[in-house]
């Protein structure tokens, strides 16, 4: 029964966005490859400073496609081969959007639980969490602003 509910809802998606599932599916293991590799700082310089898009995204537009790219990444995440975690989903999230002109915040937050600190990564768009529960800045202590690139370059 699951999986003909998922067959079904896998051919519901439009062509652009069972390519951007598939790049999800493809991309996710790359950015967990590229954090071990070269780092998460130098990885996220890198890919910020590599954008395809020109054109502005209305407001209203923007937080249904960040909507629905967050949710085709979540499931390209649960059915996918590689099983990414929180900053390497949130990282393509941010990286995917930014390619689409929809400004976004990469978020990172901890907290101590049992005497371990635990951190967590998340995507907000103008103030709205995309790709997890609305009051994770409650449950995780977020950094005092988003995490930005080391060096971004402004076309």
């Amino acid at each position: 029964m699951l999986a003909i509910n998922s067959w079904r809802k896998l051919k519901s998606l439009s062509w652009s966005e069972l390519i951007l599932l598939i790049q999800a599916f493809l991309l996710l293991p790359l950015v967990a490859f590229g954090i071990k590799c070269f780092g998460f700082r130098r990885l996220y310089e890198k890919i910020a400073n590599f954008s395809f898009s020109q054109t502005q995204v209305e407001k209203k537009d923007g937080i249904k496609q960040a909507r629905a790219i967050a949710k085709i990444i979540e499931v390209a995440s649960r059915y996918g081969l590689y099983k990414p975690n929180c900053l390497q989903k949130s990282l393509l999230l941010w990286w995917l959007l930014q390619q689409r002109n929809i400004v976004t915040e990469l978020r990172i937050g901890v907290r101590k639980k049992a005497e371990v600190l635990e951190a967590h990564a998340w995507v907000e768009y103008q103030g709205c969490v995309l790709n997890d529960r609305s009051d994770v800045d409650q449950v995780f202590a977020p950094f005092a602003g988003a995490i930005l690139p080391v060096e971004v370059k402004t076309l």
